[in-house]
């Protein structure tokens, strides 16, 4: 075999291959584009948030593939009044709220620990703590509900299809910034 040929013949070239592809070239598609571009900063999650109008609904994209997620309460689902702040300024209520942490450690006990540790410093799961994050727009509040709630690569299943709230999301994501 010769020097840039595979067992099926010529390897395709770099500008054609789409693991080869940078975050800046457009080329990869669906999933795979969007996960880069997370990856680089949270460049989509970053748009979602500078882009809205004041009074706008926060848009929470999907960890998977970057699209924007419907966030409908389901049925008998109250709206709290922080959540309702939360959707529509990103601005997360229960952060320093005692009752609040205290509701969300129970929470994250139940729902995070198994993955996440105990101090959310990782085991299976990524840390949840900063400076640095898997997912780098689980270092905002919006971004850390947008992948508790839409699921993520690998275990993190989504929230939303669990018998957890959108309100006791918040709650733990409250916790969670509690932590040192």
């Amino acid at each position: 075999m010769r020097p840039g040929q595979g067992a099926a013949g010529p390897r395709p070239a770099a500008d054609t291959c789409p693991r080869a592809q940078s975050v800046t070239n457009p080329a990869p598609r669906g999933p795979v584009r969007h996960w880069l571009a997370l990856r680089a900063g949270g460049v989509a999650l970053g748009a979602a948030i500078a882009g809205s109008a004041p009074g706008a609904e926060i848009v929470f994209p999907n960890a998977l593939n970057g699209k924007p997620m419907e966030t409908a309460l389901r049925p008998g689902e109250p709206e709290t009044a922080a959540l309702k702040e939360f959707k529509s300024t990103g601005v997360n209520g229960y952060v320093g709220d005692a009752a609040a942490i205290t509701q969300g450690k129970a929470l994250y006990e139940q729902w995070c620990q198994v993955c996440h540790n105990a101090d959310a410093s990782g085991k299976m799961g990524p840390s949840l703590r900063g400076p640095t994050f898997v997912y780098p727009q689980t270092a905002t509040d919006v971004g850390m509900f947008a992948v508790m709630y839409g699921g993520a690569f690998g275990a993190m299943q989504a929230f939303s299809r669990r018998e957890i709230t959108q309100d006791e999301m918040l709650k733990v994501i409250a916790y969670v910034r509690s932590l040192k």
